[in-house]
Order: structure tokens, then sequence, then C-alpha cells
């Protein structure tokens, strides 16, 4: 999972054919093979930088994390903002929504939370890569005692391991080859700041879901004219 690791062989593997000498190799001969083998380890390095510039990325994210300013807030707007950043991105996925009417207003910052969304519908489609049947729901509802919202990320990948479930939402565990194991540790923590929780469940009869629940903000009357337009307040 480091990825100076494939940098630094990368770099050995260049300086290993450079430093090779063989008479009776052709000039031309030896040019392609060394014009193939930057080609290589320049993918190979740039892929890994990415990799390292976004662990990097959420390490600072991890140790200083953003204060939460938290305003009432309709969690469907922050459902499409989410869903917006993968318009044309999610090649053979079906990524729908089935967002509830007239929302209770939850106190949230809208940046972090959206961060959230995004990170759950990250992770949903890569654990499609191997799936036949390719979807994500995302879903917003308010629980019949109206105290909190639930915002659900749903795939129907090949799921999560019981064993797995507990350990998901602590820094650095990752079920992913070449995963930080700090993002869902990171969306934990801003649930947390929002008062929230979240946890994983089997979305029978196959995959994943992801649940968030966010307690319902008081709303003073220019909040909801705010949050339901002005009507709401004559």
């Amino acid at each position: 999972k480091n990825p100076l690791t494939p940098i630094q062989l990368s770099a050995q593997r260049l300086l290993r054919f450079l430093e090779r000498r063989d008479p009776s190799q052709a000039a031309a001969t030896r040019h392609s093979e060394l014009a193939k083998l930057v080609q290589e380890c320049s993918r190979l390095i740039e892929r890994e930088v990415s990799t390292l510039a976004a662990l990097v990325n959420e390490f600072s994210q991890f140790v200083r994390f953003p204060i939460a300013k938290l305003v009432p807030t309709n969690a469907n707007i922050i459902v499409h903002q989410a869903v917006e950043v993968f318009s044309g991105r999610l090649d053979g996925i079906a990524l729908k929504t089935t967002l509830a009417e007239n929302l209770p207003a939850v106190r949230a910052d809208e940046g972090l939370l959206r961060s959230v969304v995004v990170n759950l519908i990250d992770n949903a489609a890569e654990a499609l890569e191997n799936s036949t049947f390719r979807e994500i729901l995302v879903s917003t509802m308010a629980h019949a005692d109206a105290e909190t919202v639930v915002i659900c990320v749903s795939d129907t990948g090949t799921g999560i391991s019981p064993e797995d479930k507990d350990k998901l939402f602590l820094p650095h565990f990752s079920t992913k080859d070449r995963g930080t194991g700090l993002g869902l540790a990171i969306a934990a923590r801003i649930v947390a700041e929002h008062g929230g929780s979240i946890h994983v469940e089997d979305n029978l009869p196959v995959g994943s879901r992801f649940l968030v629940e966010l307690p319902v903000a008081e709303l003073t009357p220019a909040s909801l004219a705010n949050h339901y337009g002005s009507d709401a307040t004559r």
C-alpha cells in the first residue's frame, strides 16, 4: 500500500537499464526499449504520485480537521450536489436517487457533509468493479419520530464481511489494496461533528448500504423561510 515502493522500483529499473551495456545490441533497438521502459515507469510514477497526493490530503484533513459550521440545511440539496460530482464519470454504473419530499432540515456544514456523501458514492462505485448488476442508490428519509433524517447510499457490490464491518471506520483500516484507510474515518468524524451517526449493513439480496443519521434542526421562522421558501412563514 506504500506508493513510495513502486516509485523507487521504477527508478531502479531505469538505472539498471542505463548501466547495462551490450555492445552487440543495435542502437535503434536499445533506444526503442528505453522509450518503452520510460513510458511504463512514467505512467506508474504518475499514478503513484496521485495516490501519494491523495494520502497526504486525507491525512492532513484527519489531523487538521476543519470546524464544522452548522446551519439548517436540506439534505436533498446535499445529495443532489454530491451526485452531480459523478455526472458522466461512472461508466456502466446506474446512479439513482430516491429523495423524500418535505424533509425536515438538519443542522449541517454543506461542504463537509457533501464530502461524506461523495466518499460513500465513490466507495460504492469501487465495490461494483466485479459486479454484473451495477447500481448505486442514494436515498433520503425521515424517521417516523421526525427526530432524525437518514441519508442512505446502497450498492449491488460484493458486500462487506462481518469482521470488517466493525473496523471500517477506524483510521488506516482499508479493504482496498490502494486505500489510505482514512476516507471512512474522516466521514465518521464529520458525521459525529454533526451530532449524527454512520453505520453499514447488508443491502439484501446483495451489496452494502451505508446509513448516515442526522438530528433534525430546530427551525426559527427565518430559517423556515430559507429552508422551504418564503411561503412557509405565512
